[in-house]
């Protein structure tokens, strides 16, 4: 079984309030469970700052954080690559690619970084035509 954790805070400067601690047999549910996270941090504080009333905001801008999280996840799924050495199915490594950012940006930032990779000429794929991003398949080129 492979159990992952995220910390859940009121602000990215705050200490965590609590872990949500998610357990599962299949990878394809770690890959789902860290994009709900994702989605569910960025809406979680949005509310606590309209709650707030905040003259300032204390959330990173989603925009900020997936233009962060871009070049390092292009980086794990070439390091990935480079580790197996054939094909990978993204939906099996979500931690590997996903990384520090894992439960931070959602499932498209994925596919940008497959679309980044394919431009660079690193891999032949450039996802289209497969409908969810977790389920392409990369190789090296």
């Amino acid at each position: 079984m492979m159990v992952q954790s995220v910390p859940v805070s009121h602000s990215p400067r705050k200490r965590p309030v609590y872990r949500l601690v998610f357990a599962t047999r299949s990878p394809y549910g770690l890959w789902v469970f860290g994009d709900a996270v994702a989605r569910a941090r960025a809406e979680w504080w949005k509310q606590l700052e309209e709650r707030e009333d905040t003259l300032f905001s204390v959330a990173p801008d989603p925009k900020e954080v997936e233009a962060r999280a871009l070049p390092v996840i292009a980086a794990n799924m070439e390091a990935l690559l480079a580790r197996t050495g054939g094909p990978v199915k993204m939906v099996d490594h979500s931690l590997m690619i996903f990384g520090e950012f894992y439960g931070q940006v959602t499932e498209p930032v994925v596919r940008l970084a497959v679309q980044l990779l394919h431009k660079e000429g690193k891999i032949p794929t450039s996802g289209k035509g497969v409908r969810r991003t977790r389920e392409i398949v990369i190789r090296a080129a």
